[in-house]
């Protein structure tokens, strides 16, 4: 029961304090989670009483926070994949276009797999059970591969207004949730390569693409989990891509500078860079010295927390260090297999960890070598650093493309690669023009009416203060898809015209009898 002077100021002052938090975070991603970490950590700072049911406890847990641990439930996503499997692709992957769509649909195959195994195990997990079993003021959810949590709300007879929150772009399953414009003829989905503006085929891809993966998500997750559910608990429940609308806020971990332009309504807002922590990590003593010694600056290379660098084939290893080593600048390499302090290799540092937001900041880091991830990106457009970017899946080829597009980095392909592809690449982002890019990229990234996080602490103690009452979502949410078309509109305006034609038809063809009996009259 809360507090009776937190009930009296609430009242009082009608402000978002002391509120019940729940945090519904299924995805065993670490990069993921580490997007919300900032906010639900600053929470219980503002005084509310926070409960997050994730993969990752926290180790301090600040006063008022609860953990609830998946740990157990399924494998932890932390450098599991291997570059190997990159090597000899299907032939279907190097046929045009057809190999483009190909993988962009298989590569989702994982994501439906780990929903599935995770929500088959989680409603029956005591843990999250009893978690549910109490009443909260706001549900804080992570809209990704899943909507198994939204199910067990419905469940458990949870009235509490939900916040989606996204650690990527908007996935082809989430616009409609907030009633957010999705014109795939100008809203690029976000595996593709495509920016805002598309070519013919382009939009035939970006269209087919959509339709095909929101059916498939019904088909393959929505349906699966809802029988999981209905089967476990006994009882019937919505759809849940119905049960998905009730959202009432929807947070976004992009920023219009860096992701591009798209059409918003108030329940989506843009938060990117919120996961910045204040409190900033120690760059180790070796790596500091490393910097300061360097005369022209040092590059970054690291695919982040998923991918292992050091499973790469020693040929491809070999071209990595071949156009590297003719840089006069240095390089930090995040490479799996390095000695604890870091293994020199000419100009190139392979160390097993770094501390990539601050080693980004820093005065002597130039240039950014990543895999196109959004948390790595986001830290490289906070520090105004160009990038050379190497997408492998999911919303890194995007990511790379709006980079691109924006003129501060350069998108080279992995399975494509040479020394002297990256070697031009290297010099592309090494430029005056392009380093100069960043910079301006960063300062509009920056220029906000207040700091990412501040924004997203905002906008969920706003839901907090006015609930289900506050509305933020356009009525096309609600509406259904032939109205939304105006396909009926279309239909009697076609009916309208077709009558109007058929009038004029008539009469033409009454006005040609009266005519040609007219004539006949006359000659007789």
């Amino acid at each position: 029961m809360r507090p009776l002077a937190c009930i009296t100021l609430f009242a009082i002052f009608n402000y978002a304090i002391c509120a019940r938090i729940l945090g519904l975070f299924p995805h065993p991603g670490r990069s993921h989670h580490m997007v919300f970490e900032s906010l639900l950590q600053k929470l219980p700072e503002r005084g509310h009483h926070v409960t997050v049911a994730s993969f990752f406890p926290l180790k301090s847990p600040p006063a008022n926070y609860t953990d609830v641990s998946f740990e157990g439930i399924t494998k932890i996503g932390l450098e599991t994949i291997d570059l190997n499997c990159y090597e000899n692709p299907e032939f279907i992957l190097r046929i045009p276009i057809i190999g483009r769509i190909y993988k962009q649909i298989i590569d989702f195959n994982p994501l439906w797999e780990s929903a599935l195994s995770v929500c088959s195990k989680a409603i029956d997990w005591p843990p999250l059970k009893e978690a549910l079993s109490k009443e909260y003021d706001v549900v804080l959810v992570e809209n990704f591969n899943s909507d198994c949590m939204i199910g067990l709300l419905h469940v458990y007879q949870i009235k509490a207004p939900v916040v989606a929150m996204l650690s990527s772009n908007l996935l082809p399953w989430s616009h409609e949730r907030i009633g957010a414009p999705d014109n795939p003829s100008y809203v690029p989905l976000i595996t593709t390569t495509f920016t805002s503006r598309m070519t013919f085929l382009e939009r035939m891809e970006n269209t087919f693409l959509k339709l095909y993966l929101n059916l498939f998500y019904q088909q393959k997750i929505q349906m699966k989990e809802r029988a999981m559910i209905e089967k476990h608990y006994g009882v019937k429940i919505p759809e849940l891509n119905e049960l998905a609308k009730n959202i009432s806020l929807m947070l976004t971990n992009t920023h219009h500078a860096f992701n591009g332009v798209r059409p918003l309504v108030p329940g989506l807002v843009e938060v990117g860079g919120m996961h910045f922590n204040p409190t900033k990590k120690v760059i180790p003593e070796f790596i500091e010295k490393f910097l300061n010694e360097s005369e022209h600056g040092v590059i970054i290379f690291s695919f982040g927390s998923l991918i292992k660098t050091a499973t790469m084939p020693k040929y491809k290893e070999e071209i990595f260090i071949n156009a590297l080593s003719k840089l006069k600048q240095r390089v930090i390499w995040k490479f799996e297999h390095s000695a604890e302090e870091g293994t020199l290799v000419g100009n190139i540092l392979k160390v097993k960890w770094l501390p990539q937001y601050e080693l980004l900041h820093h005065k002597k880091v130039v240039a950014f070598i990543a895999h196109g991830g959004l948390l790595g990106m986001t830290e490289a457009v906070s520090a105004g650093k160009p990038m050379v970017v190497i997408p492998f899946y999911g919303d890194q080829p995007n990511n790379g493309a709006s980079a691109e597009s924006v003129g501060f980095a350069k998108v080279i392909s992995y399975m494509d690669l040479t020394e002297e592809s990256l070697s031009e690449a290297l010099q592309f982002v090494l430029s005056a023009e392009t380093r100069l890019n960043a910079r301006r990229v960063s300062k509009m990234w920056h220029d906000r009416e207040s700091a990412p996080l501040d924004t997203a602490i905002y906008w969920v103690e706003r839901v907090i203060r006015w609930g289900h009452a506050g509305k933020l979502h356009s009525v096309s949410r609600d509406m259904p898809f032939y109205e939304y078309l105006l396909l009926d509109v279309l239909a009697v305006y076609a009916l309208i015209v077709l009558a109007i034609i058929m009038i004029i038809y008539f009469l033409l063809i009454r006005i040609f009898y009266l005519f040609i009996k007219e004539t006949k009259q006359k000659v007789h």
